[in-house]
């Protein structure tokens, strides 16, 4: 309950920073003519600040149960893409390689703001638990009739004991908590969470000071594949590397 009041109260802390980020985000996209670097790093900075509203209302209901999914008929590049462009800055700053292959042809039926949610997680941990010079790896491919994303990275690593929690709440392994790596444990419970919601998987593969594999599968969709996010149920190209 003192971690749940907690949540709350930073949360709310959060939305008054966040309003005026998003605020002026909007007055630089009035600017026109802008350089085209510029340009890009205004989409970046416009686009970012709905993606952290979702973090943060997320960390309030997160006592009170998730929210309803918005799923369509999607290019997992595409979301791919953001998620890289987004962790860019971040990875440069820690020495950390960024990578994706993702072929435009890799389509899912999913809830974009939510999928981008989990390869958000996904991604700050990789590069979070990964020495300078390490790399981080997005790809996404079509198997057995699912799409299957996969973040790896070249981190600590985990043992098989530490992967069999790590989905849990507020779980944190003895490694991270000794490296004094900063979390609060919720990143890949909401992923998980997410991933269920669509019908999919997610799961860890790792070894203690051999880096970490993290993949989950969503429902494939088709050519002739509708866009009714009443299909899910609970719990039911070319590569892109932009920003590095």
């Amino acid at each position: 309950n003192a971690k749940n009041e907690f949540l709350s109260s930073v949360s709310h802390e959060l939305r008054t920073p966040l309003t005026s980020i998003r605020g002026y985000a909007g007055l630089l996209s009035m600017t026109a003519c802008l350089p085209a670097n510029v340009a890009y790093g205004r989409e970046v900075i416009t686009r970012n600040p709905d993606q952290l509203l979702n973090l943060v209302n997320d960390l309030l209901g997160t006592a009170a149960g998730f929210t309803e999914l918005h799923a369509v008929r999607t290019v997992l590049a595409d979301i791919v893409s953001q998620a890289v462009a987004a962790a860019g800055p971040r990875a440069s700053a820690s020495g950390v390689r960024l990578l994706a292959h993702a072929p435009d042809s890799v389509h899912a039926q999913c809830d974009p703001a939510r999928v981008r949610q989990v390869l958000d997680n996904l991604l700050s941990n990789a590069i979070k638990y990964s020495p300078q010079g390490g790399t981080a790896t997005v790809s996404c491919a079509l198997r057995n009739g699912t799409a299957e994303c996969k973040v790896e990275d070249t981190g600590m690593g985990i043992s098989a004991q530490d992967s069999k929690e790590i989905f849990t709440r507020f779980f944190r392994s003895p490694a991270a908590r000794k490296s004094s790596i900063p979390g609060l444990g919720l990143g890949l419970a909401l992923s998980r969470d997410i991933v269920q919601r669509h019908g999919g998987t997610i799961w860890c593969d790792s070894q203690p000071g051999a880096g970490s594999v993290f993949t989950f599968t969503l429902p494939a969709a088709g050519p002739g594949a509708g866009t009714d996010a009443a299909s899910l149920q609970a719990p039911r190209g070319t590569d892109r590397v932009p920003g590095t």
